[in-house]
């Protein structure tokens, strides 16, 4: 993202809690892939305060189970009239987001936002040279605010074309295929990840019999969002919506992805494919099927598999029932 924006010419500045990943990223990045060239930012710092000062817009990147946390980090430097960006927010995530902000005591009038999806399909297999395998054709935006949503995406336009409006969170929130695509390819890979077998995530790692089964998940996400009243595209719409692909069904698609070439499958099972796509994705979703009357037994399935794996309750420690209560409280689906 930073690079991205220096090379497009933007005073960019970039924020890491790691002292000896600011250190490496501090020389020039170089971008390979369907993005090439060599650009700077002006900052790169673990002082969060500095990153942000004077920034109309912080894009918030890192996998969203960490939402909290930087809420609670930028919560002291935040000022009247930036606006923050989660990319994505995955399931709720400007609820986390402004639920952490206000319990850190931040009084700022910001403007919190969320994506549907990342910018980009991209790597760093090196620090400081990012690759960038794709850009998407359509990034949908939503403000957590739907009457800032707009401005919101106003702002975004310009370094960002691809960019459009969302009617609300609902809709960026429940267009999260990540949820899908990561932890249940992940969790039947298991074997390879333990073995240390290399195979690609999205080409290798779904055959057509999982391709079956993330459909079936996918339907899951698909039926909630209808029991709402929102209507999201489902996997397959959403892959040749956003990579312009063609083929036989989901399996035929994730196949005909160019952007996937190369996408790796996990070193290890400590990965975001679980860590962050159960707990803000698969639990909120989930959740909300209960509150709706919608069974979704394969999403549950994927769910108690991986907390067996993790050894944690992910419905209690991730977006879970209150999180959904707090939302439909607040319209959560009615924008």
């Amino acid at each position: 993202m930073a690079a991205y924006l220096a090379l497009k010419g933007y005073e960019t500045a970039l924020y890491t809690h790691d002292p000896v990943k600011a250190g490496q990223l501090a020389g020039p990045f170089t971008l390979t892939g369907c993005l090439q060239g060599t650009a700077t930012p002006g900052l790169v710092s673990t002082d969060i305060g500095a990153v942000i000062a004077g920034a109309p817009l912080v894009m918030v990147t890192t996998p969203a189970q960490n939402h909290p946390a930087i809420a609670a980090a930028l919560a002291p430097w935040l000022a009247d009239g930036q606006s923050v960006v989660l990319n994505p927010g995955r399931t709720m995530g400007t609820y986390a987001f402004t639920q952490a902000l206000a319990q850190a005591g931040c009084r700022a009038r910001i403007v919190v936002g969320e994506t549907d999806t990342f910018m980009f399909t991209c790597r760093a297999p090196q620090p400081g040279r990012p690759m960038l395998n794709g850009i998407k054709a359509v990034v949908a935006v939503a403000a957590h605010n739907p009457a800032d949503t707009h401005g919101l995406v106003t702002l975004m336009q310009e370094p960002f074309p691809n960019v459009i409006a969302a009617p609300g969170v609902a809709h960026t929130g429940l267009s999260n295929v990540g949820m899908i695509f990561h932890p249940l390819p992940t969790l039947l890979n298991m074997a390879r990840i333990e073995q240390g077998q290399p195979y690609q995530h999205y080409l290798d790692g779904i055959t057509p019999r999982i391709a079956d089964l993330l459909m079936k998940a996918d339907g899951e996400r698909l039926a909630v969002a209808a029991a709402l009243g929102v209507t999201v595209p489902s996997a397959p719409q959403w892959l040749q919506m956003t990579y312009g692909v063609e083929g036989e069904g989901l399996y035929g698609l994730l196949q005909a992805n160019k952007a996937y070439r190369g996408i790796m499958g996990p070193h290890d099972l400590s990965t975001r494919y679980i860590y962050e796509d159960v707990p803000t994705g698969c639990v909120p979703v989930s959740a909300l099927g209960d509150r709706l009357g919608v069974e979704t037994p394969m999403l549950d399935a994927v769910i108690t598999m991986a907390d067996t794996l993790a050894g944690c309750d992910f419905m209690a420690t991730g977006r879970g029932p209150a999180m959904v209560a707090t939302a439909m409280a607040d319209g959560f689906g009615t924008a």
